[in-house]
């Protein structure tokens, strides 16, 4: 068994090809960095990144951790590294939405708020850019900081996407930035494409054929721990994150930085 800290990721490639796309595109999906690996400000991950010439960087959610006077500041010098590169998406997770709502990371949220000012970029929360010339929309669903309850697992349904999200349009190829995957079934039934989830971590700690151990919830052996998962005709990656909070552990769990192209066909 192998452990994992602030280890140079493992590049995990995916392709998706759709009729509904009029030109090519890569995403690199960052996914639960949680401060780590900038140290050096983000410059090595930053280069690992530029190696894979994406078009789009997707951050799907928990670049910083809500950790009362933690310090982001060389989090968010990546973030701009990265923003002077590439076109940046910043999907919401539910750190940064700790980190806006609770008065306990009041500094935090100074430093977030001053690193995306400087950067150029914001939050999509609950919003959706589209990209014509490719006929992709790519959307990020914001969940109320309630659904991240340990212990218990909140429904969302449907309904709750489309009263976050709006309709959705099936004419564009839909991906949806969703930072907890455990709503599948309800991001499916909303009619996403392509969905990029993290949270979980890949389960801490991973077991030949058992998969993940636990989530963030502290629920055991999650349904949707890291890869592709599938239901009707959505596809949604689980990435296994880049960074660890609270309990610094990764066994047999490399981190891992994803690579997505999505394909005309």
């Amino acid at each position: 068994m192998k452990l994992y800290i602030n280890s140079r990721p493992e590049i995990t490639h995916y392709g998706f090809s759709s009729r509904k796309v009029k030109k090519d595109m890569r995403l690199a999906v960052i996914a639960d960095l949680h401060n780590c690996m900038c140290e050096d400000k983000g410059r090595r991950l930053f280069s690992v990144i530029k190696n894979t010439k994406p078009d789009v960087v997707v951050i799907a959610g928990d670049l910083i951790e809500s950790v009362p006077g933690t310090d982001v500041s060389d989090t968010m010098e990546f973030l701009k590294l990265l923003a002077g590169s590439f076109y940046v998406i910043f999907g919401v997770g539910n750190h940064e939405r700790k980190v806006l709502e609770d008065k306990r990371f009041f500094a935090q949220r100074g430093s977030l708020a001053k690193g995306l000012g400087e950067s150029g970029l914001k939050l999509l929360s609950n919003k959706a850019k589209i990209f014509k010339e490719h006929n992709i929309k790519i959307s990020c669903i914001d969940l109320p900081i309630s659904y991240f309850a340990r212990f218990k697992h909140v429904p969302l349904g449907k309904k709750g996407v489309e009263d976050l999200m709006g309709p959705i349009d099936r004419d564009f190829y839909n991906i949806l930035i969703a930072h907890d995957p455990s709503h599948f079934k309800s991001y499916s039934d909303y009619g996403s494409d392509l969905v990029l989830s993290g949270h979980v971590h890949g389960g801490v700690i991973r077991l030949p054929i058992l998969g993940g151990v636990v989530s963030p919830e502290l629920s055991l052996f999650p349904e949707y721990d890291a890869g592709r998962f599938h239901r009707k005709d959505s596809v949604m990656l689980v990435s296994k994150g880049l960074g660890s909070h609270t309990i610094h552990v990764r066994v047999n769990d490399p981190p891992e930085l994803m690579i997505v192209d999505i394909k005309k066909r």
